[in-house]
């Protein structure tokens, strides 16, 4: 059983998100009628995992394409839907390697209940570098000179490990091959010898 009761956000997906050792837990309560797809409220948020840094890892993802991608596709889910409103159902508005956004208007008549979370860090594999950053740390990604990026979480493809990372200002290229909502990119994957280290603490 719990033992917090959430003030904002879709309250299975926060409990399902603690119990997997999300690093970082974000939830909110949004007005679903609102603009394209819904909008968010001043206030109407909570935090329930995360340290510092790790929350601003999955804040930029959320600000550069996430949230956008949540509002199409939420808007795209009302024009099926017509009882979205009157019905409580859980829907994953967004998922990739790296972050998940889950929703329910829990048959409010207007409130959108959103959850966003970084999933759960995967350390398995052949880890081919001399330092390992933890969620949140910031490294300057030197392979097609990508630039300064936050850690989301490690992932494996195949045998190899390696990290799924969210560039903070990359070059136009990588922007319009990994365009995500109106002005935002996607996470991208970087093995352990493809960034150096510029701040944030080791993997234990």
């Amino acid at each position: 059983m719990s033992d917090y009761a959430p003030n904002f956000g879709y309250a299975p997906a926060i409990e399902q998100a603690r119990e997997n050792k999300s690093p970082a837990i974000w939830g909110a309560r949004a007005i679903a009628t609102e603009g394209p797809g819904f909008g968010l409220v001043p206030g109407r948020n909570s935090w329930y995992a995360g340290n510092e840094a790790e929350r601003s890892a999955l804040v930029l993802a959320l600000n550069k394409g996430v949230l956008d991608a949540c509002r199409e596709k939420f808007e795209q889910l009302k024009s099926e839907h017509w009882d979205i409103h009157r019905v409580a159902k859980e829907y994953v508005l967004y998922e990739d390697e790296a972050i998940k956004v889950v929703g329910n208007t829990n048959g409010s008549y207007g409130y959108l209940y959103l959850t966003a979370f970084i999933l759960p860090p995967d350390r398995t594999g052949e880890w081919r570098g001399n330092f390992r950053p933890a969620p949140g740390g910031v490294v300057n990604v030197t392979v097609n000179s990508i630039g300064e990026a936050i850690v989301l979480r490690g992932h494996r493809v195949y045998s190899v490990a390696g990290l799924y990372v969210m560039p903070i200002n990359p070059p136009e290229w990588y922007r319009k091959q990994n365009r995500l909502g109106r002005n935002g990119w996607t996470p991208g994957w970087i093995t352990g010898v493809e960034f150096t280290e510029i701040e944030g603490q080791e993997v234990a």
